[in-house]
């Protein structure tokens, strides 16, 4: 590979160091919404990853007569299958290999990538987000009445549940989180403590719940015709498992080992030279699957009109 090529922007380690730069204040959020297992881990597509949710407990009333009495530690195996290999890449003639600018490389190119990489996981949550999975619709009505009052409501349907308080979250359509910016109660410095709604555009915590906006919702698909346009959960509800794959040994190139601390979400990032049609490619590889949790840890939010 030029000399050239591996000095400029486009070196991998750099790539590397951008990368995380934009992709760790996206993916915080997903540990809200779902049990990870992301890891550097090498694994290969189909390989099935087992993970577990404890069972319900119930406090039982001692007797002297009995003495304690133990009941048996059940837990749900959850088994997750590690079904796809995904990936994104790009490629750069001679020419901008050897021109493109720090900046340039990180205002252009490394940010779309960073966002296709968030956008396939949260896909994941929202795909498996269907009344087969989740039969409870913490809120289903129309839109033009999702306001601060169904976020209560929202929220003790969380709590009808038995879910934890500490972890309460709910990822929002544009049209729903549009909804809560135009809720006069919402919005006023007064009711919420603080301006951020109307300078800023973030509605921030609601009755104990964090709120995110996420503008990938299903367009089709079961989720999509059943409305759904947000959902809320604790944790749990979802599992979903990433792993890198294994490191190619020949062909040239580089290939190492991306993560993300805060996450622990890892992929491979590779860059090689294609002497054939004289391109610089560089490609961000992970292998992925997501299975239903504990299907009472996430309440479906659906607008029917």
């Amino acid at each position: 590979m030029s000399q050239n090529i591996i000095n400029n922007g486009l070196a991998p380690q750099f790539v590397a160091a951008e990368t995380l730069l934009t992709l760790t204040p996206i993916l915080s959020p997903i540990k809200s919404f779902a049990v990870t297992d992301l890891s550097s881990y090498v694994a290969e597509k189909g390989q099935t990853v087992n993970t577990r949710f404890a069972g319900k407990s119930v406090a039982s009333t001692y007797d002297s007569a009995t003495g304690f009495v133990a009941e048996d530690a059940v837990s749900n195996t959850v088994a997750v299958t590690l079904a796809d290999q995904r990936y994104v890449m790009k490629s750069f003639t001679d020419l901008e290999a050897a021109t493109i600018s720090v900046e340039m490389l990180r205002r252009v190119f490394i940010s779309p990538m960073s966002n296709a990489v968030v956008k396939s996981i949260f896909d994941d949550v929202l795909v498996a987000t269907t009344s087969a999975n989740y039969s409870t619709a913490a809120y289903s009505g129309a839109k033009a009445s999702f306001n601060r009052v169904a976020v209560a409501n929202v929220a003790t349907s969380l709590t009808k549940a038995n879910l934890p308080f500490d972890k309460r979250a709910a990822l929002l359509s544009p049209d729903a989180f549009g909804q809560l910016l135009q809720d006069a109660s919402v919005a006023q410095y007064l009711s919420i403590g603080d301006t951020s709604v109307i300078r800023d555009g973030k509605v921030g915590r609601l009755h104990g719940i964090d709120i995110y906006e996420y503008n990938g919702f299903p367009t089709s698909g079961t989720a999509f015709t059943e409305g759904l346009s947000g959902l809320a959960t604790s944790g749990q509800g979802v599992v979903i498992v990433t792993r890198t794959p294994v490191a190619p040994t020949t062909g040239g190139g580089e290939a190492i080992t991306v993560e993300e601390s805060n996450s622990g979400f890892a992929f491979q990032l590779r860059q090689w030279y294609d002497w054939t049609k004289g391109k610089t490619n560089i490609s961000a590889s992970w292998i992925t699957g997501h299975a239903v949790g504990n299907p009472d840890a996430l309440q479906r939010i659906a607008f029917t009109s």
